[in-house]
């Protein structure tokens, strides 16, 4: 029996100056490790290294899908009409320079029955409402603007 037991078959707790002090036999356990020295300098520019990708990444997205300088307006769509939607948008764009419209349309179930881009024409107006006829292909629920961009 290599460790103390009292009468009853308990093992006493060592004290936790006693513990301090101990020393395993060696290959026992495994080999001690050493302390690990600190590196500040390579933890600083890791984190500036990943703090300025991230800042670069946030700066593309935004240049990608930021900000556009044209913008859309839903006014209202007209489905009385079978076989065609009249979808009616008003969009804000820089004087001369064109734009196109993605305008779409769907059913009661969701699926998309009817698709066109819209181009508006380059003119010195900031600001153009168009009413644009969609074919569509069934029964209309919705006429939409997706979304406008400006013209190559």
């Amino acid at each position: 029996m290599t460790e103390m037991q009292t009468t009853d078959g308990r093992v006493p707790t060592v004290p936790s100056a006693t513990a301090a002090g101990v020393t395993f036999p060696d290959g026992r356990y495994g080999r001690r490790r050493e302390a690990r020295r600190r590196r500040p300098a390579v933890t600083a520019a890791l984190t500036v290294g990943v703090v300025l990708a991230g800042l670069f990444a946030a700066w593309r997205l935004s240049e990608l899908y930021g900000q556009n300088e044209v913008s859309e307006r839903l006014l209202g769509f007209d489905d009385s009409v079978p076989g065609q939607v009249t979808v009616e948008f008003e969009v804000y764009k820089p004087a001369g320079e064109g734009a196109t419209c993605a305008v779409r349309s769907r059913d009661l179930a969701g699926a998309e029955i009817g698709y066109a881009e819209v181009a508006i024409a380059a003119d010195d107006a900031t600001h153009v409402v168009m009413s644009y006829p969609l074919a569509v292909e069934g029964v209309p629920n919705t006429g939409e603007v997706l979304r406008c961009w400006q013209a190559d």
